[in-house]
């Protein structure tokens, strides 16, 4: 009866206060471990893994990174009679011929073409050009003109994070 008593009168309003006065500061420490994880996360997709390799590591990347977001029979072709397509997959049904394209520089107009051709060569459905970096104004014209898909450094992060999970 007496620790009850002192429960309802002593313990409670003080954990109530205590919990008032903390619980700012409980926010701000959640906030500031957010703000750590989201600025550690920024600095180490700003200089991607993928900027260091070769273009066959490249495409061994890319198909690796599709098959493990959910795209069937990914497979990279190989050799130089390639007609513009690097790697070959397909998603419910839809299939994807992909240029892989890693440059430094803006990616141009050819590439949306050899991509275009490949699709039509291969009989796939969609034609995308992947790149590490970003596509010139034209190109995103002549893309979005003709129905290729360009996937920028943005969507490659996207892609990237997506399949870390």
């Amino acid at each position: 009866m007496l620790t009850k008593l002192f429960y309802y009168i002593v313990a409670a309003p003080v954990l109530f206060l205590l919990r008032l006065i903390f619980w700012p500061f409980k926010m701000l420490f959640r906030f500031f471990r957010w703000l750590c994880r989201w600025r550690r996360e920024k600095r180490r997709m700003r200089r991607a893994d993928f900027d260091d390799m070769d273009g066959w590591e490249f495409e061994e990347y890319i198909a690796e990174l599709l098959s493990r977001d959910g795209y069937d029979h990914v497979e990279v072709t190989r050799g130089s009679r390639d007609q513009g397509v690097d790697v070959l997959a397909q998603r419910d049904g839809v299939s994807y011929a992909v240029q892989c394209k890693h440059y430094t520089a803006k990616i141009p107009n050819k590439a949306v073409q050899e991509a275009y051709a490949g699709a039509e060569f291969y009989g796939c459905d969609v034609p995308v050009v992947l790149t590490n970096s970003y596509f010139s104004p034209s190109a995103l014209e002549l893309g979005d003109e003709i129905g290729v898909e360009l996937w920028d450094r943005e969507e490659l992060l996207k892609l990237v994070r997506r399949t870390r999970r």
